[in-house]
């Protein structure tokens, strides 16, 4: 189990609007303690997902479309975008955050506590 502390605030962000996936970058960067942080970001990414707690997907003129697929499928979506622009994503990624209903209600009992 990852501690909420780590995606935090990601989560409380996600209340107001879309996050760019640097947010959960720069969430796997500080939290890293046992593994490389890249390792971790993956781990990190596939438990939120798991937990529904977040949906992946891009930006469009109708505003966020969540990408399909499994959390093994769309975790290497993100990988591969990230490799793709040397995991700098202000260089371009398509891949932004959206809290689900879960992820709202986890975020206000962060905001409480």
């Amino acid at each position: 189990m990852i501690d909420s502390y780590i995606f935090a605030d990601v989560l409380i962000e996600g209340l107001d609007d879309w996050v760019p996936i640097d947010q959960l970058i720069w969430a796997a960067r500080t939290g890293a303690t046992d593994c490389p942080w890249k390792e971790f970001f993956a781990e990190l990414l596939r438990f939120l997902l798991e937990n529904d707690l977040i949906q992946i997907g891009e930006l469009a003129a109708e505003g966020f479309s969540p990408w399909r697929g499994t959390v093994g499928e769309v975790t290497q979506l993100v990988l591969d975008d990230l490799e793709g622009h040397s995991w700098e994503p202000k260089l371009g990624s398509r891949a932004w955050i959206a809290n689900t209903e879960t992820g709202n209600e986890i975020a206000r009992s962060l905001i409480d506590c």
